[in-house]
């Protein structure tokens, strides 16, 4: 799955896209992204953190997610527990603009959609009412998956039990030109965390100085580039530590670090403790 500029790709009688990822998928991490979708996403169970763009938001029951489109985030399930469940909703902003506007009694539900832009993450009670409508999906041709995404952002909307992560939607004032360099950035730490990350490389591909480009990713994202790199790379050796008893040198150099050190000192950073103490915990029972 290309991990950038994530697209919908729908048949010419459906106007949104809807994906089901189960534990036991085999499907590739798209890493830290962007892309510019409307997203709704369900996560039946487990625990895990959100990240999306400066905030990382810890769940501990699964999850219920709507963010709007060029939001910076990375992947929000979890393959922790066997029996979870991921449903993911995408559309564009067309379908805003050109379906539900045709139809005043959408009033609320437009008022919703536009409120995604803060990003949305509902209570665990909210989550819990709307489980069975979000598994009906499946069982449903396109007409039937329409009027059941309608329905559960009929519901939604006349929820208050949500917390609102933003307030303020920073992207609304940079160019569409800045958000698809920053979704070059994305793609290009997602393929080449494992290997040596280069400034001046990354600099040269968007047509910038190195200097101008780390004003430029600080701008975009409130994080100075090398930081986010490291903070993605301990988030990877997490996941790896997650799916198996591996070691920690193992994993160290999976994720790109090859100082056993640093890859302590950066670990310890943004996880509170060593590699070593983090097997442990995890692995003591």
């Amino acid at each position: 799955m290309k991990p950038m500029l994530e697209t919908i790709d729908v048949t010419s009688n459906a106007s949104f896209k809807i994906e089901t990822y189960r534990s036991a998928d085999n499907c590739a991490s798209a890493g830290w992204h962007i892309h510019p979708e409307y997203e709704l996403v369900f996560v039946k169970n487990g625990s895990g953190v959100l990240h999306i763009d400066t905030s990382k938001t810890a769940y501990t029951d699964g999850a219920l997610v709507f963010l709007a489109g060029d939001i910076p985030h990375a992947d929000f399930g979890n393959k922790e527990n066997h029996d979870n469940v991921e449903i993911v909703i995408q559309f564009k902003k067309e379908f805003l603009d050109e379906k539900l506007k045709v139809f005043p009694e959408f009033s609320q539900i437009k008022k919703l959609i536009e409120k995604s832009r803060y990003v949305l993450i509902f209570d665990n009670p909210v989550k819990h009412k709307l489980e069975k409508e979000f598994k009906k999906f499946k069982k449903l041709d396109n007409q039937g998956k329409l009027i059941n995404l309608l329905s559960i952002l009929h519901l939604l909307s006349q929820e208050s039990g949500y917390q609102a992560l933003r307030t303020t939607f920073p992207l609304d004032n940079f160019k569409r030109e800045d958000i698809l360099r920053l979704e070059q950035v994305f793609d290009y730490i997602n393929n080449q965390y494992t290997q040596n990350i280069s400034v001046e490389k990354i600099a040269f591909q968007l047509g910038l100085t190195p200097n101008s480009f780390c004003r430029f990713f600080k701008k975009m994202t409130q994080k100075k580039f090398i930081g986010f790199v490291n903070e993605f790379r301990i988030q990877k050796a997490v996941e790896l530590f997650n799916v198996s008893n591996s070691s920690v040198n193992g994993v160290m150099f999976q994720s790109g670090f090859n100082d056993a050190s640093y890859f302590t000192r950066q670990f310890k950073k943004y996880q509170g403790m060593t590699p070593s103490e983090y097997v442990k915990t995890r692995y003591s029972s």
